[in-house]
């Protein structure tokens, strides 16, 4: 959220004046102009949840152990249990496998469509 503040208290108020002199609405505002705007501080802030997420094995461990039951597992956990715990290797790679290509369905189009674009225009 700290990161979302700085990138709209980074918008310049003249934005703002100009959207309503044009007659701009505050959904298009927002929509149109300052998205696109702050949008290199949701990337940012996108990847640092992301990769939180991915890698919460030892929070999850140190308070709840997985528990109760299966209610607060995690893809790390899930990985962990079965490459060491279970000692079902193949299991454990495929999981993790899957993480892997989870993130680079995500990422390997972002970064095409980002940097793609901007190469072919110049």
């Amino acid at each position: 959220m700290c990161i979302l503040l700085v990138g709209m208290r980074s918008v310049d108020g003249d934005i703002w004046k100009a959207a309503r002199v044009d007659g701009i609405g505050t959904t298009k505002t927002y929509l149109l102009v300052i998205l696109p705007t702050i949008r290199p501080f949701i990337v940012t802030s996108l990847v640092i949840i992301a990769s939180t997420f991915i890698k919460l094995y030892d929070l999850v461990v140190a308070q709840t152990n997985g528990g109760p039951g299966i209610a607060s597992q995690v893809p790390s956990t899930y990985v962990i249990d079965y490459l060491f715990k279970a000692q079902n290797l193949g299991q454990g790679f495929a999981a993790s496998t899957m993480m892997l290509a989870s993130v680079v369905i995500i990422f390997v189009p972002w970064i095409y469509l980002e940097y793609g674009r901007s190469k072919s225009r110049g």
